[in-house]
């Protein structure tokens, strides 16, 4: 496996408001809904987003697959890009109970619209899961498939790891579902791994919205407002 440098990302603190509620006695799925609320102090400073930062696939960074690389070239190209949630702790406010990163791709037509080819990691159950790895195969899949040409990977520093369900995989509006659970509380530090493909001659673009949820016997839902809500990047 070749391991590659993983960047550093800014960090950017976000700010919510209330997006709507329901009221949860044994669970929000057979809740009705309430008109929402107008503010959310008790997140403020609670969710810090990382990135993203997006760099080129090139042959010279990935050796170990150079040759798929180069053969797709002339139809697509591929972007690495990395994100990171970090969750506060703090004594006052509700605790966390979700948070959804989700990326929306765009391209102009006539080209066809990028997709996540690849996520990493795709779901975290234990909290000892840190790595972040991914395999660069003809088809820019996943680490967890046989049969791979290259892997790829980075060692993250320490931290505890939140529950994580990596959703809509080679769609243009990929997401990661950040989870509580009785044993992993969202807290510390989670960098996830995006691999884009694109149109070789089209200019692909990236938005980042974030969603929070508490719950205590109702269920709170947040976005994160406008600023830093949608953060770009060109691929």
């Amino acid at each position: 496996m070749a391991h590659v440098q993983l960047p550093e990302l800014p960090e950017h603190t976000l700010s919510f408001v209330v997006d709507g509620r329901v009221r949860a006695p044994s669970g929000p799925e057979a809740a009705e809904e309430e008109e929402p609320e107008d503010e959310a102090p008790e997140l403020a400073g609670r969710v810090v987003l990382g990135g993203p930062v997006a760099f080129p696939m090139t042959a010279e960074r990935y050796p170990d697959v150079a040759a798929y690389i180069e053969q797709e070239a002339a139809h697509h190209r591929y972007h690495e890009v990395h994100l990171s949630v970090t969750f506060v702790e703090k004594q006052d406010g509700p605790p966390l109970h979700s948070v959804t990163l989700r990326v929306n791709l765009a391209a102009k037509a006539p080209a066809d619209q990028p997709i996540a080819w690849s996520m990493a990691p795709a779901r975290i159950d234990d909290p000892s899961q840190r790595d972040v790895q991914f395999e660069i195969k003809p088809q820019l899949k996943v680490a967890g498939i046989e049969a791979s040409i290259g892997m790829l990977g980075g060692n993250l520093p320490g931290s505890r790891t939140p529950f994580l369900r990596a959703t809509r995989e080679l769609r243009s509006d990929p997401r990661w579902e950040l989870k509580r659970t009785k044993n992993l509380p969202l807290a510390g530090t989670q960098r996830v791994v995006l691999v884009v493909r694109a149109d070789a001659g089209a200019v692909a673009t990236m938005a980042v919205e974030v969603t929070a949820a508490t719950r205590s016997s109702i269920l709170r839902r947040y976005r994160a407002l406008p600023t830093p809500l949608r953060l770009a990047a060109d691929l």
